[in-house]
């Protein structure tokens, strides 16, 4: 198999992008794959085509007419991190370890133009023993953590019921108004030191984008028009399964329940859209976040190992 890489070009690169990660998942071999929710939230939040271009490399498969996606590899400009996703049929191979090789040293490149001092994965899970024994092999060491970050995950079987105090409402956002209301969510739970109209900014672009959808980005709205709590959901129709990222509560409103009412609505949209299990990750140190997931039926599903390479 004679595999080349290139830039990424546009969306339609995206859109292979996004069904690698699927059919990976779909082939049940123990290989991390991101939810396609994760590279849509990556990539269109802001959207910027020019950093996707910058930040995102793609290995085909040049012996077949059309050229087919065999890998590809992300800089994570929110998280600063790096990480490489391959097909089924590229992974655990030789050629798995030539398209590693070429994925460090753009991730070195990378880094360094973006001033950092490290190359840090992201999604890299504790069952990838494969992707452990090339990392290692390429100067990577484990960072201990304790607790270990979990993917967390529930059937959508039997989904909670969450009342709403009088004049609550959980809703999707159906206008610049709701989005706003949407992120003052966001902001005064994630980014309250952060300039509002900068951050707004963003926000609408988000709200632009085409991998927006309002009736995904749901939000606790209260009886005198401000937003509570918010999520927003993905789904990846392939294998069924629903994302949250992100979960807020603003802190005006913590402590009072919002944040399992919209979490409630978000299961059952999920399960209305076809999805038969919901994921979700956080800071393990986050005692109010394990408690909230936990409370609607959330478990570890597997574990994230954090690795380093010191530039």
């Amino acid at each position: 198999m004679t595999i080349q890489a290139r830039p990424y070009r546009d969306t339609t690169d995206f859109a292979h992008m996004r069904h690698l990660l699927m059919v990976g998942c779909q082939a049940k071999i123990p290989a991390s794959y991101m939810h396609p929710g994760c590279l849509d939230w990556d990539t269109h939040y802001p959207p910027d085509e020019q950093a996707n271009r910058r930040n995102l490399l793609l290995w085909e498969r040049i012996t077949e007419d059309p050229p087919t996606l065999e890998a590809w590899a992300m800089f994570s400009r929110h998280e600063g991190t790096f990480d490489l996703f391959v097909s089924p049929a590229l992974y655990g191979t030789p050629a798995h370890e030539t398209v590693m090789d070429e994925y460090i040293a753009w991730a070195e490149a990378r880094a360094r133009a973006a001033g950092l001092k490290q190359l840090a994965p992201f999604w890299v899970l504790d069952y990838d023993i494969i992707m452990d024994r090339l990392m290692r092999a390429r100067g990577f060491v484990v960072v201990p953590c304790d607790p270990a970050p979990p993917l967390f995950e529930r059937s959508l079987d039997d989904l909670p019921m969450i009342p709403l105090p009088e004049g609550f409402t959980v809703q999707g956002v159906h206008n610049l108004e709701d989005g706003q209301r949407r992120a003052r969510v966001t902001h005064g739970a994630f980014r309250p030191n952060d300039d509002w109209n900068g951050y707004w900014s963003e926000y609408v672009q988000f709200i632009g984008s085409e991998a927006y959808a309002g009736e995904r980005d749901l939000f606790v709205r209260s009886p005198d028009g401000r937003g509570a709590s918010a999520c927003t959901i993905w789904f990846d129709s392939v294998n069924a399964i629903g994302l949250f990222e992100p979960i807020a509560t603003h802190p005006d409103f913590q402590g009072q329940g919002f944040g399992k009412a919209v979490m409630a609505e978000g299961l059952r949209r999920m399960k209305a859209a076809g999805m038969r299990r919901a994921v979700l990750g956080f800071d393990p140190n986050n005692l109010a976040a394990r408690a909230l997931y936990t409370s609607m039926g959330f478990r570890a599903a597997c574990y994230f190992v954090i690795y380093r390479k010191e530039l």
